[in-house]
């Protein structure tokens, strides 16, 4: 039996209203408490631990994981909004965000990646994972990621997968039975 679980990173320092999603951003003043609300609710010891390489994801990690060594890994990155990035989504035209919210799965902001290119990288990262002899594993990562494990592991459509709440510090338990039986837990949403 194997297990993944994917924790997502705490409350970033950001306005409200900011595009962001490979915007390397700090974490709020909160941190701690989220940090030992996370805590509580996970055996902080695995076999492996990866992180997205941005600092809101890291700096969880290490925080969580003191005795083991992180591993960064960019195919756990947030989606990457291109131009958007840093931007007020009031301030990006109404046609441009129509235009990519009505197709986002497939369409790109400029100069960056559509959700399916985001399923992608996840797709190649959790290859290698279930080739492992990892069997507990965390990962320290966003939502959009996290999403795309839910979107393979709860035949969930991808146009869909928003539909999710998944909270700053959110924790969800994968466990393979089998390589065609999976279980996913919402340890917090």
């Amino acid at each position: 039996m194997k297990e993944i679980w994917l924790i997502r990173h705490t409350t970033p320092k950001v306005d409200k209203g900011i595009c962001y999603g490979q915007l390397d951003l700090d974490v709020t003043d909160s941190f701690d408490q989220e940090l030992e609300d996370i805590r509580l609710r996970i055996d902080t010891s695995f076999q492996r631990v990866y992180s997205s390489p941005l600092m809101r994801c890291t700096k969880l990690a290490n925080a969580l994981f003191t005795n083991t060594t992180i591993e960064t890994d960019k195919r756990l990155m947030e989606l990457n909004f291109g131009e958007w990035e840093g931007r007020e989504w009031n301030a990006i035209p109404i046609a441009d965000l129509s235009n990519w919210g009505d197709n986002f799965v497939h369409q790109a902001p400029p100069k960056g990646e559509s959700f399916d290119s985001l399923l992608q990288r996840v797709d190649s990262f959790m290859k290698e994972q279930t080739n492992s002899d990892n069997n507990h594993v965390a990962i320290v990562t966003h939502s959009g990621i996290i999403r795309a494990f839910l979107c393979k592991y709860l035949h969930i459509p991808a146009e869909k997968v928003f539909n999710l709440q998944l909270n700053y510090g959110a924790i969800v338990k994968i466990t393979f039975h089998s390589e065609t039986h999976q279980q996913v837990e919402f340890i917090k949403p």
